[in-house]
């Protein structure tokens, strides 16, 4: 564990904040796994930042993809150390991102150092984004290369993604989609008393709002909220500009775009209204990322459940990558990682040990099963026949 803690210390001493360079810490993870016997692409993204996707076994289908983000949010303030040092107090490590997600990403690399990469006969693939707490924007470029087969570090899709959020190391399948928007409102500014009879920023950007706000249908599982308008000038003026920000969760079940096509249509009307006195109605999409809803029953899955062993698996009610992995490639992907999530995003963000430790006998198992000699289990073969991937 000594390795895993080690690792920890440097990865979060690279203080990746959402919109920073990560280029530091992809360079070292990439020099250790080069080291171990990893084949490496370092896909570029945005200005500074770029993923990482690493191959160990063969360039061949199958295996297992571990997936992680190494961006962190905002440190801020309130810590009682350095939040880019870690402090171990009590049996628990504390730092940004020591739970969301850089433990379960040395813990990864550890595990993928001390195997016999000769004997692997799948590969071990992992992929590190960044940008993943403002809306999963980074890995996108990723799943580009190895959807398409032309990523440097293997050609090959695997058989199941393990995205490395913290769920207590407990197996997770389901989680919401996501779509926030942002709708920008230009009218002509003139004297309130026009009110009843021009239109205005503000006055069409309050019809969306409660538009949006009508969406929202527990029984469907949508949550629609508008989380900012800004816009006008002054009590007495028709306000000439306005923006408003909104998202939608839904399930995975349900098209979001079939949700929001009455504010599409609302938003039409609101543009041809404003075009009237030179100004328009645009939308913007800035975060979308489809939900996650795994079958248990699937063969590669019913063999995760079997070798964690904490039962059956369930939702987590946060938005991971995993949609976006499934969705793109096509294979099942599950959440297990270790650390609470209650943790992450707070003033002395922390992982236990023993959930470092339980991470650290969970993910060998999973190579051995899927990438090594492991033969199938009783689920796995109860399922090969009713199910592809």
């Amino acid at each position: 564990m000594s390795e895993v803690v080690g690792l920890l210390s440097e990865l979060v001493a690279c203080a990746t904040e959402s919109g920073s360079s990560n280029l530091e810490l992809i360079d070292h993870y990439a020099q250790r796994a080069v080291a171990a016997g990893a084949a490496v692409d370092v896909v570029d993204g945005a200005s500074g930042r770029a993923n990482l996707h690493l191959r160990f076994g063969p360039d061949a289908p199958g295996g297992v993809l571990f997936s992680g983000h190494t961006d962190v949010v905002p440190a801020g303030a309130g810590w009682a150390t350095n939040p880019y040092v870690l402090n171990e107090v009590g049996g628990r490590f504390a730092a940004r991102g020591a739970a969301d997600m850089k433990g379960f990403l040395a813990v990864a690399l550890v595990a993928l150092e001390q195997i016999d990469t000769d004997a692997l006969r799948a590969p071990v693939h992992l992929g590190l984004s960044y940008d993943e707490e403002i809306g999963c924007v980074g890995v996108h470029g990723l799943l580009d290369v190895i959807a398409a087969g032309r990523s440097r570090a293997g050609t090959c899709l695997p058989e199941v993604v393990v995205v490395g959020e913290p769920t207590n190391m407990r197996l997770c399948n389901a989680h919401a989609g996501k779509v926030a928007e942002r709708i920008d409102l230009v009218a002509a500014s003139g004297h309130s008393s026009h009110a009843g009879i021009e239109p205005t920023a503000v006055h069409e950007a309050v019809v969306l709002a409660a538009l949006i706000y009508g969406l929202n249908d527990a029984d469907r599982g949508i949550s629609a909220n508008v989380g900012s308008i800004h816009g006008g000038l002054a009590v007495n003026v028709l306000a000439p500009s306005c923006t408003l920000e909104f998202e939608i969760r839904h399930s995975a079940e349900t098209d979001p775009e079939e949700v929001l096509s009455g504010v599409r249509d609302a938003i039409a009307v609101a543009d041809c209204r404003l075009a009237a006195v030179g100004g328009h109605a645009t939308t913007e999409s800035f975060i979308c990322y489809p939900g996650l809803s795994t079958d248990p029953m699937l063969a590669p899955v019913a063999t995760l459940i079997e070798l964690i062993g904490h039962g059956a698996p369930g939702p987590v009610g946060f938005g991971t990558e995993a949609g976006l992995y499934t969705s793109r490639l096509g294979v099942p992907s599950v959440i297990i990682g270790p650390g609470n999530i209650k943790d992450a995003h707070r003033p002395d963000e922390s992982v236990d040990l023993n959930q470092l430790q339980e991470c650290a006998n969970v993910l060998p198992r999973v190579i051995h099963q899927f990438c090594s000699d492991g033969s199938p289990t009783v689920a796995e073969t109860r399922n090969l026949d009713d199910h592809s991937h």
